[in-house]
């Protein structure tokens, strides 16, 4: 069990890390004043499709379900078992109401950091899970809850903390995102987020055709929705994705694609010029 959660926390910062990507990718949006909090980090992000971040390579093994518990992971914040889901007035809650009505991917991530930096991570990942509870319909709250167990796992692999938490934190993220699709199997920042998790994980095939086809099924959907500047995130994974997979011809065809819908993107140059 030990030799799973140490394999798992290797690449989960890495996971964090690459779940920002998404976010640098696009404009630098305006950031609301957080409640005791530093100053407003500048990030970069699209306009919504629906707040978002995801993932970078290395192998990501998961815990069979039948695996044996890990230990408790001792929280960082426990006040956070305070706060009340009907205290509207508390700082926490005014935060979290921030980052569900965020504009963009940018403004969610700058929130989610300024959480990080004023050592409130904890109280918004209590406050996101009461909240999920209190409105099971909600996809939205557990997406977000997982944005902000992977935001947090970025910064313990950051600051080197316990291996065990992260990969614990790794697996509670990944649950997050499979209960917001189980609400809502179509929406598209759930199954962004978790296929792009997926691609960091051990090379499997049954896997990586899961990958394969829940970015193939949001490429086809987005033909059909707002344009957004977000779109061009399942081109980039799914050609990784291919290139994964051994099929590098069709990792191609898709930066191409994707090139033709987002003409001068540098992610996707780059991916074509082979660097």
């Amino acid at each position: 069990m030990k030799s799973f959660i140490v394999t798992l926390v290797i690449v989960s910062g890495i996971v964090a890390a690459g779940t920002i990507i998404y976010l640098k990718h696009q404009k630098t949006t305006t950031v609301p004043a957080l409640v005791a909090a530093s100053s407003a980090a500048e990030t970069s992000a699209p306009a919504q499709p629906e707040k978002i971040a995801a993932p970078q390579p290395e192998a990501l093994k998961i815990i069979p379900a039948n695996a044996e518990a890990p230990a408790k992971i001792l929280t960082a914040a426990p006040v956070a078992s305070e706060l009340k889901p009907d205290d509207s007035a508390s700082p926490i809650h005014k935060v979290v109401d921030a980052l569900l009505s965020a504009k963009s991917a940018g403004e969610k991530h700058a929130l989610l950091q300024q959480l990080l930096k004023s050592g409130q991570i904890d109280a918004a990942i209590e406050e996101l899970k009461q909240r999920a509870a209190d409105n099971p319909n909600d996809p939205q709250l557990p997406t977000t809850l997982g944005e902000a167990q992977i935001n947090k796992v970025g910064a313990l692999y950051a600051a080197g903390g316990d291996r065990n938490e992260m990969g614990i934190l790794a697996m509670q993220a990944d649950q997050s995102f499979n209960a917001a699709l189980k609400i809502d199997p179509q929406n598209w920042e759930a199954n962004f987020v978790k296929a792009s998790s997926m691609f960091y994980w051990p090379a499997d095939e049954k896997q990586d055709n899961d990958v394969v086809q829940r970015l193939s099924s949001l490429i086809d959907r987005q033909e059909t929705m707002t344009p957004n500047p977000a779109f061009v995130q399942p081109y980039v994974v799914l050609g990784n994705e291919y290139q994964k997979i051994g099929q590098p011809d069709k990792a191609i065809a898709t930066w191409q694609l994707g090139l033709a819908k987002f003409p001068n993107d540098p992610t996707l140059m780059k991916k074509i010029s082979g660097q």
